[in-house]
């Protein structure tokens, strides 16, 4: 992380074990590394007994540039969306002060017994509306 007040900014340098054949990190690390910034933002929220449990809904990536080998990439995550039972948040790469990437990740809440959508707990969507982009 950035710092302990901008929880939704973190930075990786790009490791080789993320670099395909052509000297360009592999699409699937986007992914992996948007899910680790929003995860970095998420452990922060207020937790309860009986919490649901959430499931990626839906993901999606525009690429603007390649990141190579040692590449300072930075994340920075945003919420762009409260809804009933669903979180959806962008998370914006960067390198070298331009953009690489834009993903959107969506989260559906679900209960963990069931796996049913369910709402997402009041204390949590007023943890997030400072977040709203």
């Amino acid at each position: 992380m950035e710092q302990a007040a901008d929880i939704t900014v973190s930075e990786v340098r790009i490791p080789f074990r993320d670099i395909d054949m052509h000297g360009h990190m592999h699409n699937a690390a986007y992914y992996a590394h948007a899910e680790a910034a929003v995860a970095g933002l998420w452990r922060h929220r207020p937790q309860g007994v009986g919490d649901p449990v959430y499931f990626v809904r839906k993901s999606a990536c525009t690429f603007h540039r390649g990141l190579r080998l040692d590449d300072l990439a930075r994340f920075k995550v945003s919420v762009t969306r409260i809804g009933a039972t669903s979180l959806s948040f962008a998370v914006g790469i960067s390198a070298d002060g331009a953009p690489v990437a834009d993903l959107e990740i969506v989260w559906v809440a679900a209960d963990p017994a069931s796996r049913q959508p369910v709402n997402v707990p009041q204390p949590v969507r007023d943890w997030l509306k400072p977040f709203l982009a």
